[in-house]
């Protein structure tokens, strides 16, 4: 089992490059979805807009894009 612990992988920098824009879209969409589209579709009822929903939303969104930004630096 020792050897197991001594593999690592090893991505090209087009792969890193690649998570990088994986997590940037994955970010954008967690924006949008989770964030951004409860408080447009509840503009006229405020009382229906769930903070935690869209405080989760915001923590996965720049979650997401802190590891794009840390994906890029390694890949440059």
């Amino acid at each position: 089992m020792n050897f197991i612990s001594g593999l690592k992988p090893t991505f090209t920098k087009e792969q890193i490059n690649r998570l990088s824009n994986v997590f940037d879209n994955a970010g954008q969409v967690f924006l949008g979805v989770a964030v951004l589209s409860p408080i447009v579709s509840n503009l006229t009822v405020i009382d229906k807009i769930q903070p935690m929903v869209i405080l989760l939303g915001l923590i996965s969104a720049v979650f997401c894009w802190l590891v794009s930004i840390n994906f890029a630096k390694k890949g440059i």
